[in-house]
């Protein structure tokens, strides 16, 4: 199936982070070229911070500060002034190599997981075992699984008992959480090499973002796959939905060394509505 789109940005490497907000500023990043970048409505690509490498995931704060992973872990930033401090840069004493996607749920903490990027991208070798997160709005820190072969998107069931994740090369897991909001054993949602990005809708459908094939599926809660969408890109990423009845489904794409420069944003629409994302809210300011 495919599916008429809306091109909200182009020309980058290999986007990734996309939020949209409430005013409806769409922000993402380019994971291997570097940046963190927004398109306000009606006007063109501006940056809200340079540099930063490996960005992949974003989580609003409720006061308007924006929590980003990347190399070396987590940092927060103004989108305002572009201001940033760093929020968690090792675990049990030992240097962060890289987060990647990152959820908030409804306690104001996020979860995470870590990722061996250095091993991706700068030595072409398989990654070491990632490690899934929770850090608290307080910024206590819980390890909840090691071993990760690749920690993707995040995502929570409508009535928030259950936490999607995505491990690429394995698949969606699927977690029930507790009264505590802790996941438990996680168990196999659906087997899919390639899943990455993830969101879930207000029906419950889980949305994957499949790296390899460029595709989007959706899986009913009850694991059956009932919709795939093609588009013209290398790479999908990412997911996210916006806009004032969330039926705004953003896309990011990316490019590799034979399509460099075809990471961007698009838009698609839904016919189902997806789920407001929740803020984190952590207590100490920029």
């Amino acid at each position: 199936m495919t599916v008429h789109f809306d091109l909200i940005a182009r020309g980058f490497q290999f986007v990734e982070a996309p939020r949209v907000d409430d005013e409806g500023t769409v922000y993402f990043s380019d994971l291997t070229a570097g940046g963190y970048y927004r398109v306000e409505p009606g006007r063109g690509v501006e940056t809200v911070l340079a540099d930063r490498m490996w960005i992949g995931g974003a989580v609003l704060d409720q006061d308007g500060s924006i929590l980003l992973s990347g190399k070396g872990g987590l940092v927060r930033v103004d989108p305002a002034t572009g201001g940033c401090r760093p929020v968690l840069s090792e675990i049990d004493g030992t240097p962060i190599i890289a987060v990647n996607d990152i959820e908030a749920d409804d306690r104001g903490g996020i979860f995470g997981g870590t990722i061996d990027f250095g091993a991706v991208f700068d030595r072409g070798e398989a990654p070491c075992g990632g490690q899934l997160f929770y850090l608290s709005g307080t910024e206590q820190l819980r390890i909840l699984r090691d071993g990760l072969t690749a920690s993707n998107g995040l995502g929570f069931s409508p009535d928030g008992r259950l936490l999607y994740h995505s491990e690429s090369s394995q698949g969606v897991w699927v977690y029930s959480l507790g009264e505590d909001g802790m996941p438990g054993r996680p168990e196999m949602f659906a087997r899919l090499e390639d899943s990455d990005g993830l969101v879930v809708d207000s029906e419950g459908g889980i949305w994957v973002a499949c790296w390899r094939s460029a595709q989007i599926i959706r899986y009913r809660p009850d694991g059956i796959l009932d919709r795939r969408i093609t588009l013209p890109f290398p790479h999908i990423v990412s997911l996210c939905f916006g806009g004032i009845d969330l039926t705004d489904l953003y896309v990011a794409t990316g490019g590799n060394t034979e399509h460099p420069g075809v990471g961007g944003i698009v838009r698609i629409k839904s016919e189902v509505p997806g789920l407001r994302a929740w803020k984190c809210r952590f207590r100490c300011s920029l």
